[in-house]
């Protein structure tokens, strides 16, 4: 069952686990032969023991931690391992009410362990089991096949756009024309049949995408003697360099790309890299400067482009008005280009202003429906997306909800002396990911809640909703 249960769970990827790991029958056999020999060790030549006296501690570290274990490399997927270890390898299995799912359907129906002795009961237990299975059987919310075919749906487009051809005039992406005026005047074929449709369409879609990205004037942020000393100060500075340059470069290039497809422009290994790219939906690779989905389509990444420049813009009305004003902006944190420098830069920031080591503060987090008063160690962050469960205002504690994803309208952040921190109670560990395919971790954040199962139903915190 648990080998079933761990090898299920890739079929939900990122979901069931953050990557897929190479779980096989390998894995099944070594796990049979290490309880086969700790239990013959145990049992010293007799036919029985008590379940009390089977070495539990031993098989749950060598399932967790080498035999299934050994294959992972995130600190959640592991946490979630180590659940399903110790809640199938315990005394209590032995009891015949011992419940292998607590809900395998919204009828609120259970599913325990077998009651039989021979191999035949157990066939016939198998042989009765409902034909259809829900995610719950795997621990993960009834709506997880949605998020997954969101993703083969997302996945299927991708593929299509890069295997849409051009049929006809495909070639003429590669032909050197002459697009001079005295050319054009010679040929009166040029801005008629010699134009492809693919060409008009391309170039109406980049007037769309200029009319969406701010103009090119982001200015730079102006050092003094003070702000320069300032962690957070550095690294808006470095956020705006990198914005201001990759704005200019996009631009340029889409000014290149609507002139071409106007005729009016002479095409360039460079721009015909560019108009091969565009006209299939990819992003340009000398545009993809930051981390973002791997397959991410143009139209989305332009959106969230613009959106990233015009914090940027805010930063920088933030920065000309004073420090105290920067500090106070509440940053969108999957729009920044570089979101574990930021989290680096508040940390270095309160150590520098309060007189306190890096190594004495800790990160606590508070989630608010809107904007609140923040001191010199607090900041305030937008935009968090919660997968698998949501936020209560009243208590402040987190639930495990059925809705695919919630927002944490506004999250503060403090970084606090660790023997200032005021005891949450039960709390629950959170991985902070930049976006859903839960490659890239940049936090992890404690909040405070009633419930279990988080790990095994997926819940995580993403930064940004691009895909």
């Amino acid at each position: 069952w648990f080998h079933a249960i761990t090898q299920e769970r890739l079929r939900y990827t990122p979901l069931g686990w953050s990557k897929k790991y190479e779980f096989n029958e390998s894995d099944l056999k070594c796990a049979c032969d290490t309880i086969d020999r700790w239990l013959d060790d145990t049992a010293k030549g007799r036919d029985n023991i008590p379940p009390d006296k089977i070495p539990w501690d031993a098989l749950c570290t060598l399932m967790s931690q080498s035999i299934y274990g050994g294959r992972i490399d995130n600190n959640f997927d592991q946490l979630l391992m180590n659940d399903f270890v110790k809640r199938i390898f315990q005394p209590a299995t032995f009891e015949s009410d011992f419940l292998l799912v607590e809900k395998i359907d919204e009828s609120g129906n259970k599913l325990a362990v077998p009651d039989g002795l021979r191999r035949e009961d157990f066939l016939r237990w198998m042989h009765k089991l409902p034909d259809t299975q829900t995610p719950a059987w795997l621990g993960l919310p009834n709506n997880a096949d949605q998020v997954i075919l969101q993703t083969k749906a997302s996945t299927f487009v991708q593929k299509l756009l890069k295997m849409q051809t051009v049929t006809d005039d495909e070639d003429l992406v590669y032909q050197d024309l002459d697009f001079s005026p005295d050319s054009t005047r010679r040929k009166s074929v040029i801005g008629g049949a010699v134009r492809p449709q693919w060409m008009k369409a391309l170039g109406d879609s980049v007037g769309q995408w200029l009319a969406i990205i701010p103009p090119d004037d982001l200015p730079a942020l102006k050092r003094t003697v003070e702000n320069i000393k300032d962690p957070l100060y550095r690294f808006y500075e470095r956020e705006c360099t990198i914005g201001r340059n990759l704005l200019k470069t996009i631009l340029t290039d889409l000014n290149d790309v609507a002139q071409v497809c106007d005729l009016k422009k002479k095409q360039t290994n460079y721009i015909r890299g560019l108009l091969s790219d565009l006209q299939k939906g990819i992003v340009p690779k000398s545009w993809v400067r930051y981390n973002v989905p791997s397959g991410v389509t143009i139209n989305p990444w332009i959106i969230d482009f613009a959106e990233r420049i015009r914090q940027l813009q805010k930063i920088v009305e933030a920065a000309q008005m004073g420090q105290t004003a920067l500090k106070e902006l509440t940053v969108w944190l999957g729009g920044l280009f570089s979101q574990e420098a930021y989290v680096t830069a508040t940390r270095q920031s309160v150590a520098q202003c309060k007189g306190y080591s890096l190594e004495e503060l800790k990160l606590q987090v508070s989630v608010h429906s809107g904007p609140v008063e923040l001191d010199s160690s607090s900041f305030g962050i937008s935009g968090l997306k919660l997968m698998g469960a949501e936020h209560e205002n009243a208590s402040g504690k987190l639930k495990i909800t059925e809705d695919i994803m919630t927002d944490l309208m506004y999250t503060k952040i403090s970084w606090v002396r660790e023997q200032d921190i005021t005891a949450l109670g039960k709390k629950i560990t959170l991985p902070v990911y930049l976006n859903n395919t839960r490659t890239t971790l940049v936090e992890t954040l404690d909040f405070p809640t009633d419930e279990d199962q988080f790990y095994e139903r997926g819940v995580a915190i993403l930064c940004t909703s691009l895909s």
